[in-house]
This record gives structure tokens, sequence and C-alpha cells, in this order.
């Protein structure tokens, strides 16, 4: 089948459709703007590629063939159907794409949720959402903006604090025992340190605040998600730097407690402090849709008590 579309002109079907709507070569003929001569040419050689005879030859014009009227069902749906698509392909390329990479928490948890309001600001957008722990490529992903995870160390001229996502140190209860001790920071170092794989430079940073001789090779384990962390934290598997309020109310539950300090370990050192920032493309910086998308999007976080500020 392949080979016989492929030696098909897609002309003489369009002509064959035109002819078996009008009946007629001449009124064909004329809707086309050619001879009548070049559509009978065009039908004749239709007729031998597929070695069917379309048409049946009347003085006053001509009819379909059993076989002409079903090819012809065929053809009109494919035609309407190709101009179908042909229109919402135009359509697709006269939109507007806005590309959009998040974190995956800010994404589940903060944007999505909220997403339809502005889309709805927006209908001749098309805004596509994208996930990934680790700082995207903007040019590769031709990205509009992302939404990242950390201290804003990127290189991009165009970021800002959206969130504070400070940290408090927690273990579970059944960790500690009279073997293993938790009453000071230095026995951080007899412990297992749970982590993300962003999180792991976090570490790093209060072992240096602390002036600890840390081995994080050695004692890190990384967890794929903070949900998975938050999880072996409570089973008791480590030591971890949970976000504030997830620390707090698992604190209050009694499934988690702080053994060192009641305080968000910024209090230690503000360096401490990570966040999620909105990183715009160097080309977008004044593209009136990120500018309104930004603009929407404090709207969005400005209640939150975590909102980094305008």
């Amino acid at each position: 089948m392949a080979t016989l579309l492929g030696r098909l002109p897609l002309k003489s079907l369009n002509i064959f459709r035109v002819v078996a709507r009008l009946k007629s070569f001449k009124k064909a003929a004329d809707e086309l703007c050619v001879t009548s001569q070049a559509v009978s040419l065009q039908i004749r050689s239709l007729e031998e590629a597929l070695s069917i005879t379309l048409f049946r030859r009347f003085p006053a014009g001509v009819g379909l063939t059993p076989a002409g009227e079903r090819l012809y069902e065929y053809t009109e749906r494919s035609f309407q159907l190709l101009e179908q698509g042909i229109r919402q392909a135009q359509a697709c390329q006269q939109r507007r794409q806005f590309r959009i990479n998040a974190s995956p928490w800010f994404a589940v948890h903060r944007l999505l949720p909220v997403l339809d309001q502005f889309e709805q600001l927006h209908p001749d957008i098309d805004i596509k959402i994208t996930t990934a722990v680790g700082f995207p490529d903007f040019a590769d992903q031709r990205l509009d903006c992302a939404i990242q995870w950390g201290w804003g160390q990127w290189p991009s001229s165009a970021k800002q604090l959206l969130l504070k996502d400070d940290k408090r140190l927690v273990c579970a209860p059944s960790l500690l025992n009279d073997k293993k001790t938790l009453n000071t920071s230095r026995d951080l170092k007899h412990h297992r340190l749970l982590c993300t794989q962003l999180s792991v430079s976090l570490w790093q940073q209060l072992s240096n605040t602390l002036n600890l001789d840390l081995l994080l090779d050695q004692q890190a384990l990384v967890l794929d998600s903070q949900a998975s962390q938050v999880e072996a934290t409570e089973k008791g598997l480590g030591v971890a730097l949970i976000s504030d309020a997830l620390a707090l109310e698992a604190c209050h539950q009694g499934r988690l407690i702080m053994p060192l300090w009641k305080t968000p370990v910024s209090v230690l050192n503000p360096a401490l402090l990570p966040g999620y920032w909105l990183v715009v493309g160097e080309e977008r910086q004044q593209d009136p849709l990120t500018l309104a998308f930004r603009k929407w999007l404090f709207n969005t976080l400005k209640d939150d008590e975590r909102f980094a500020g305008f």
C-alpha cells in the first residue's frame, strides 16, 4: 500500500474528487482553472495507475462506477482530514510556546495546582512544563524560564528568590540511644547524613560553618526526593536537614525530634538558607509574556509565609 500511495500524485486525486462531485470534466476544469483535456488526462492516468475504471463516460457528462464511488468516499474524507490537519498545524505554529522547567516539588505543590489561572489569562499560549532536579539547559530545551532550588548560583543575570526554604536538623527518636548520641554537633560524624542530590552541598556548608570534618563521601545517603528523605529519617536511618514546615509538623506529631537546635540552620549562618528561584533566559528578560508570568507567579506566592518579596 505504501508503494501504491507513493505512485499516486495528490493532484490527480484532488481532480478526481472535483470531477466526482460535479459529474463533469468541463465543470471540473472550469473550477480548477485548467483545460478539459488536462482533467481527462489526469483521470485516465489515475485509472491506469490503479487499474480501476472510475467513471462511466456519457455525452452529457460522467458518472462514478461502483469502484469510483467507494474511492470517492475515502478520498473526500481523507482530503477533509488533511485540510483539518493543515489548519491545526498552521494554528500551532502561530501560537506562542511558553516553556517552563521547574523543580519537581515546586511544580507539584506550587505551580501546577494554579497554572490554569495563568492559562485562562493567556488562552492563545501553549504552556509546556518540564521538571528536573538539576539546572536545565536553556538553549537545548528552548526554555523561557526555570524555577530552581538552590542559592542562586546559576549563570544568569535574571534570577530572583521566590520562596525561602529554611531547614531544621532532625532525626527520629529511635535513632538515639546510650551507644549512639547526638548531644553536640561533633556527634554528627557518627551518624549517616540523609540528603537529596542538591542538598549534599547544604551539608557541606553546615560542616564548614560548624568547623566540622564530616566525611560526606562516606556518611551521605543521597535519596531521590524530599519525600524519600523524610520517610528515611522517620525510620531512624540517619540525620536530615528537612524543610522548616515539614520538620515542625513531624516534631509536633512526635515522629521526629530536633536534637541539637530548636531553630532553623540559617540562624547559625544566613548563607545556609536556600530557596526556590525564578531564573529567566537572557533573551527573555524583556519579553512581555515572561514579565506577565513573573508578575502572576509572584501574586500567587505572596501569601506564603516563606515568600521572599517582590
